[in-house]
């Protein structure tokens, strides 16, 4: 796990990605009335986080797997997260400080 992007003006850091790939406990929620699933609660190294905002969620399909990738924040720190809906698993993918939103 290392710091994939870090972006300088100024000498102030504007933004801190890392990539990370570890498989993660995530609490969801499906509202029927308005079709939509999305994240709630995150479970990664043992640390809890709420999911304050959806940033954005699209779908794409690797070899002939439906993922489900949302861009969601705790109001801190910002995640992405890939659901395989085969595996029916979940994938902290990136993490990022936040301080580019």
């Amino acid at each position: 796990m290392g710091i994939d992007n870090i972006g300088i003006c100024s000498g102030i850091v504007i933004l801190m990605e890392q990539l990370i790939g570890d498989k993660i406990s995530v609490i969801s929620v499906y509202n029927r009335t308005k079709n939509i699933f999305s994240p709630v609660k995150i479970d990664w190294q043992g640390r809890i986080y709420i999911i304050k905002k959806i940033g954005y969620h699209h779908q794409l399909k690797i070899g002939g797997t439906l993922h489900h990738v949302f861009t969601v924040t705790d109001g801190n720190t910002d995640f992405r997260l890939d659901f395989d809906s085969e595996m029916l698993s979940w994938t902290l993918e990136e993490v990022s400080d936040g301080l580019a939103s």
